[in-house]
């Protein structure tokens, strides 16, 4: 337990750095820091005047889109009884052609292919597929504890989708198919794709990737492909196209298939389309805090996490916050027992952590953050890592964990600037799990204490070019000249060129991601 009153520790002398990098290099002589660290959180004040978290991306597209969406709710309202000429247009010319077929979403399955699927079969009259059995934890938990609704059936058992359907008289039926969220052939479910009659039997696509150039069809077909950074906002603008209100669970599935897909309308694909549809669909489906929503989602896909990549895992679950001016970042990744995979790829982690901190500016570098952490928190036995991605983030964590040991955070990973040795990249903050009640005030104390370190905050005046530094230069040009681009692989994760960005914050021209040396 805390004691009341504990008794100033001593420091212990830092292990030495483990072979694999773990949860195992705090040992029982960290106790009386770990505990000495709590009571100081405990008394920490709360934060006061301009102190805080700040807006989230979602919170904005919420403020934002509010008065838009209140006119579009409430017109939708009216018209469901008494519908505009579009939607006598779009429900004779339109939905005719797509209705009763099947709407089935790629393979690798994600939730925006699941949740389009969903949401076009109940606007068209269809049926509603998904292309392989097993659903990662974000799809489960956004069906089953936000949408609060089944799984779609399985494409193979659907009759009529790879085995005829067989009425009374013997005869043979068909579905028609609509393609969600992809149109290459290989993303196909396989008794699709292996379907001699698939040309024939597709009259239907609503996609937000580029056309392959394989794609055809032996007929028509109703097509739309919007640049948008999800499926699902395209089929939420089809409902108001049609003058409809969808089922309240559909708007929440739909809602939570944008937030995934767009990691929280914090990706570079995210649209005002999208922000636009999360709002319309907040207000349908009744959430209250779509932001708390997509954190949960993300959590719950962890067992999945490896397979994110860098580029999601720091984006995923990850909240801003401001003292005295400073502004941090505080990225969380919640795993079970896998923590060495993850700080597999902690050089990488750590350039995305870089990278965020410029790319939260939107080009306006004093609405950038001034530091930004990651926490490796192990679900399981109820402890914590934080990776630390230069002298600045060390500085301030030093300070707000005092006497806890750090180490290398990857075997062999150069240093990630000149202000930071590689043996100060990975802190053991043992027991302490929680952003809110723990991560947050233990820097919000140091800040509020006036911390200073080597450079100004990055919104005054007196952060200049010349104080940035040439590495930070080297990698804000990487990140402006289209050298760091982030693209879209074939099972939706975001990957990131980061070759650039490697070799300017870790100064070695050679520098190349573990993905590039070991494809």
């Amino acid at each position: 337990e805390t004691p009341t009153t504990p008794a100033t520790p001593e420091t212990p002398t830092t292990p030495a750095t483990p072979t694999t990098p773990g949860f195992t290099f705090a040992n029982r002589s960290h106790w009386p820091i770990f505990r000495q660290i709590l009571h100081d959180i405990g008394k920490a004040p709360p934060n006061t005047g301009g102190n805080g978290e700040l807006e989230s991306e979602t919170d904005v597209a919420l403020a934002s889109f509010h008065d838009l969406v209140q006119r579009v709710h409430d017109t939708l309202v009216a018209r469901v009884d008494t519908p505009q000429e579009e939607a006598f247009l779009e429900d004779t010319f339109v939905t005719p052609e797509l209705r009763g077929c099947i709407f089935v979403g790629h393979t690798a399955t994600d939730l925006d292919s699941i949740a389009g699927a969903i949401g076009a079969a109940a606007l068209f009259g269809g049926i509603a597929a998904k292309s392989e059995a097993e659903l990662n934890g974000e799809i489960t938990y956004a069906l089953r504890e936000v949408a609060q609704m089944d799984e779609p059936p399985l494409y193979d058992d659907i009759p009529g989708a790879s085995k005829p359907e067989v009425d009374e008289s013997g005869a043979e039926k068909w579905h028609w198919i609509c393609l969600v969220d992809h149109n290459e052939e290989k993303q196909m479910v396989e008794s699709l794709r292996n379907d001699k009659t698939r040309r024939k039997r597709i009259v239907g696509l609503i996609d937000h990737h580029c056309v392959a150039s394989s794609f055809s069809t032996d007929g028509p077909l109703m097509i739309d492909v919007r640049p948008w950074g999800s499926m699902s906002s395209i089929v939420a603008h089809m409902y108001v196209r049609n003058n409809l209100l969808m089922e309240p669970s559909v708007a929440r599935v739909l809602m939570c298939a944008i937030l995934s897909d767009t990691l929280n309308l914090q990706s570079v694909t995210t649209t005002n389309a999208d922000r636009f549809a999360v709002a319309l669909l907040a207000k349908v489906g009744g959430v209250e805090d779509p932001d708390e929503v997509a954190r949960l989602m993300f959590r719950a896909k962890t067992n999945w996490v490896v397979g994110l990549g860098p580029y999601a895992m720091v984006r995923g679950d990850q909240k801003d916050f401001t003292v005295e001016d400073w502004k941090f970042g505080i990225a969380v990744l919640e795993v079970a027992g896998m923590v060495d995979q993850v700080l597999a790829v902690a050089d990488e982690l750590i350039l995305e952590l870089r990278a965020l901190k410029v790319e939260k500016g939107g080009g306006d570098r004093k609405k950038e953050l001034d530091f930004a952490f990651l926490f490796i928190v192990n679900v399981v036995k109820q402890c914590s890592v934080l990776l630390v991605c230069g002298g600045r983030e060390y500085a301030l964590a030093q300070k707000a964990f005092p006497g806890v040991p750090f180490a290398t955070a990857k075997a062999g990973m150069p240093a990630p600037g000149n202000t930071i040795s590689a043996d100060q990249t990975l802190c053991d903050v043992g027991p302490l799990v929680s952003r809110k009640a723990q991560f947050v005030p233990a820097f919000s104390r140091v800040l509020n204490e006036g911390f200073t370190c080597g450079k100004p905050r990055v919104s005054s005046d007196e952060y200049t070019d010349e104080v940035e530094g040439d590495l930070d230069r080297s990698l804000r040009r990487a990140l402006t000249e289209g050298t760091a681009d982030v693209t879209l692989d074939e099972s939706q994760n975001y990957h990131r060129d980061c070759g650039a960005l490697g070799q300017a914050v870790f100064d070695d021209p050679d520098w190349q991601p573990t993905s590039a040396l070991n494809p």
